[in-house]
């Protein structure tokens, strides 16, 4: 009979595509275990569809918003679905304690909490910090993690390069993401750009999110207004175009985290505002660069 583990993350798209290591190594720890992760469901798409886990709840939905009740009641439906699993893990913040004090008194042991982030003063990698609470340990030092995108999502991606007339040789650009102070300067991504357009002779592709549109256009009055620019995405279908294109270059964004998971090589450049050692991605195609140095 499989083990039943739920894990409750709450955070940004690259936060949870973070998860992805973690959700390897309970597969290889566990054999059989069914993963259920609770999280925002656009996020944790492509790692359901890549097979990491086996089913996704809404974070923010009930009955999650139990979770910090200072009055809870006596097996209210939150209880009710924790005691459906074997184990489950919070990554979430309890200063107050509510939390632990919820869990105790209903008698639900299976569960432990874990704050989401590691303290100031441990400056280790995220995907270290999250697995520290479990029994393999240190199991995510050095290892790296390449997912694979289903059938499905790969022939809709096929669809969508067909409609934009763009055949297999192309490479994927994200201008924006994470925050306009972790932007890529445009004159840099621009030097980036052209010099594997005109290494590989392949086709520069962006990938234009819902926050992007204005970075995007003037990358594109910068570059070339002709290059093509696929909008707004499914993360799902993104992952599958990834896996299809030569590369990636962006900036430190929930995309970059996609790429590095999907893409067969990609280079993230990162500013002064990014956390390298803590948040870099965990694909082994990735290299990572700081953007100061590329200003020569």
């Amino acid at each position: 009979m499989a083990i039943r583990i739920l894990i409750y993350r709450m955070g940004a798209f690259g936060d949870t595509l973070l998860l992805a290591l973690l959700f390897k190594q309970l597969g290889n720890h566990y054999g059989n275990a069914h993963i259920t992760l609770a999280a925002n469901p656009n996020y944790a798409a492509p790692l359901l569809d890549s097979g990491l886990i086996h089913e996704i709840l809404d974070g923010d939905s009930s009955p999650f918003h139990l979770l910090y009740n200072a009055r809870p009641q006596e097996n209210d439906a939150l209880c009710r679905l924790i005691k459906r699993y074997d184990m489950c893990m919070f990554y979430t913040s309890d200063m107050s304690g509510e939390l632990a004090k919820r869990l105790s008194s209903n008698g639900l042991e299976h569960c432990r909490i874990h704050p989401p982030f590691p303290p100031p003063s441990e400056e280790i990698h995220i995907c270290e910090w999250m697995m520290r609470p479990w029994p393999f340990g240190d199991a995510s030092k050095g290892e790296k993690i390449t997912l694979i995108p289903s059938q499905n999502h790969l022939i809709l991606a096929d669809k969508v390069l067909n409609e934009f007339g763009i055949d297999d040789g192309f490479f994927l650009i994200h201008p924006g993401g994470g925050g306009k102070n972790k932007w890529i300067p445009l004159p840099i991504l621009d030097t980036m750009v052209r010099k594997q357009a005109d290494e590989t002779g392949q086709l520069p592709v962006i990938i234009e999110g819902p926050a992007d549109s204005v970075v995007c256009e003037e990358f594109q009055r910068l570059f070339d207004d002709s290059i093509p620019a696929l909008k707004d995405t499914t993360p799902k279908v993104l992952s599958a175009l990834l896996s299809k294109s030569s590369g990636y270059f962006g900036g430190d964004s929930g995309v970059s985290h996609l790429a590095s998971l999907y893409a067969p090589r990609a280079t993230i450049l990162y500013g002064p505002d990014s956390n390298m050692r803590i948040w870099r991605p965990i694909g082994p195609g990735t290299l990572c660069i700081p953007w100061e140095t590329m200003k020569s």
